[in-house]
């Protein structure tokens, strides 16, 4: 038998009230503050007993003998299961957040920018941010313009507003003119993965044909490596961290192969991964809220809250969920606006 399975629902109201009152207080919470804090109609010694339970199936923990009783991981995850189940609307601060950042249509890239702003504000903490993977961005139209006689730079206009520039330089002067025909031939309506279906006239320099494919594979690159990162010293002015606490999550923040890693694991969004769940070694204390955002109904990316695991974890959701369902919002319209 499963423990968790032994917990009646009398229990359960004082696991999640006991938690509920320690990310309210950050001090340990008594028996009498439960009773307190809540409409059991029992005694004191039955919230003991039932306290001492809890602590027992790993729930609680207790720092010494006579004092209070404080969450572990599992009972976090307790209450973050019993919270969510009970969110059906998540629109409660919509008019608040909204009035704050707007979010409006214009450059790409500095809306995804001010939506991680605003939600790092919001929730005083790091925010972790996918650009959308480029694979799913039709380009519109490429533009190349000499700067010298051999110095050029590409632009790539894409969907949605996002403008990619890329500066080449070679060996002599060359027809800048057919090689921005050739790179509208194998890109304009098209995104760069399915790129190889389309055929070029015979007759193409073979040299121009090269260098659109070593500009091609520049910009798959280039997106590559594309993550907005904000709020690092918000986060850590929020919290009472240590030397090494603040060297880890320094570390952790500057490495987008292991930023990535934790977005690739949330396998089912939208995720919260509480302490020890997120596997980020040395960063414990803190949880990682996981949403993405869509293009009509295809994820586009994901976005990343990270804060202190003592936190009102409905207040940080329903900030995270409003502000994907805004970024939603946005590329959807856009798309159909485009599309006209």
């Amino acid at each position: 038998m499963r423990r968790e399975s032994r917990i009646n629902e009398r229990q359960k109201k004082i696991l999640y009230c006991a938690v509920r009152e320690y990310i309210m207080s950050k001090r340990p919470v008594s028996s009498e503050r439960v009773l307190e804090a809540s409409d059991l109609s029992c005694s004191g010694a039955t919230v003991r007993n039932d306290l001492r339970k809890l602590e027992y199936l790993g729930y609680l923990h207790q720092p010494h003998t006579s004092a209070g009783r404080i969450p572990t991981d599992k009972g976090y995850r307790f209450y973050v299961d019993e919270t969510l189940s009970l969110m059906k609307e998540y629109t409660q601060r919509s008019s608040s957040i909204y009035s704050k950042y707007p979010i409006t249509f214009g450059d790409m890239e500095k809306i995804l920018e001010g939506a991680a702003m605003a939600l790092s504000k919001i929730a005083k903490g790091a925010v972790i941010l996918e650009k959308p993977a480029v694979e799913k961005l039709k380009i519109l139209r490429v533009a190349i313009a000499p700067v010298t006689r051999t110095y050029y730079v590409v632009s790539m206009v894409m969907e949605l507003g996002l403008v990619k520039f890329i500066p080449f330089r070679t060996f002599q002067e060359i027809d800048y003119l057919s090689l921005e025909s050739i790179m509208n031939q194998l890109l304009s309506g098209r995104n760069i993965e399915n790129m190889s279906d389309r055929i070029l006239e015979s007759e193409i320099d073979q040299y121009l044909i090269d260098l659109s494919e070593y500009l091609v594979n520049t910009l798959k690159e280039d997106f590559r490596n594309d993550l907005i990162k904000v709020g690092i010293d918000t986060l850590i002015n929020a919290e009472d961290f240590d030397v090494e606490e603040v060297r880890k999550l320094s570390n952790f923040f500057s490495d987008d192969l292991m930023l990535r890693k934790v977005f690739i694991n949330a396998k089912e969004i939208p995720a919260v991964l509480i302490g020890s769940e997120h596997g980020v070694s040395g960063l414990e204390n803190l949880a990682f809220f996981i949403d993405g955002y869509k293009k009509e109904d295809k994820l586009m990316g994901k976005v990343m809250a990270i804060t202190s695991k003592v936190v009102r974890y409905e207040d940080i959701f329903n900030s995270l969920r409003y502000m994907t369902s805004r970024l939603t919002e946005y590329f959807t319209v856009a798309t159909r606006e485009e599309g006209k």
